[in-house]
């Protein structure tokens, strides 16, 4: 798939990712498919305090980790809030825990637009 640097009309993005070189190489993918301004959150609790920000994004790529329950109650919520969301997780067994757009890490960059597209295309 090739970039599509219209996907995401420059409008924010929130990367919920406990690694902050992680979210960084996310944040550069989105750019190319055209991000605007990023939010960052370490977890399901800073996401939270950033909830005002919530009805300008465009999409939410969220880390989810075993034994972590926030992260799945966050997916939710940000669902209900009409954020289409990304699943990222290093963890193959979440794939069946959790219903969504999953990318397994290490994320490849054609693998992350494809989940976009999905996770927007879901939307509508």
């Amino acid at each position: 798939m090739v970039a599509d640097n219209t996907m995401l009309n420059g409008r924010p993005a929130l990367i919920v990712e406990a690694e902050f070189l992680i979210a960084l190489d996310i944040q550069r993918m989105l750019e190319t498919l055209g991000a605007g301004q990023t939010l960052f959150a370490r977890n399901a609790a800073e996401a939270h305090q950033l909830k005002a920000s919530w009805p300008d994004i465009a999409l939410a790529i969220v880390e989810l980790r075993a034994g972590d329950p926030l992260g799945q109650q966050l997916h939710q919520t940000l669902v209900g809030a009409g954020i289409p969301v990304v699943l990222t997780t290093a963890d193959l067994s979440l794939h069946s825990s959790a219903p969504g757009v999953f990318v397994t890490k290490p994320i490849p960059e054609e693998d992350l637009a494809s989940a976009v597209q999905r996770a927007l295309a879901s939307r509508c």
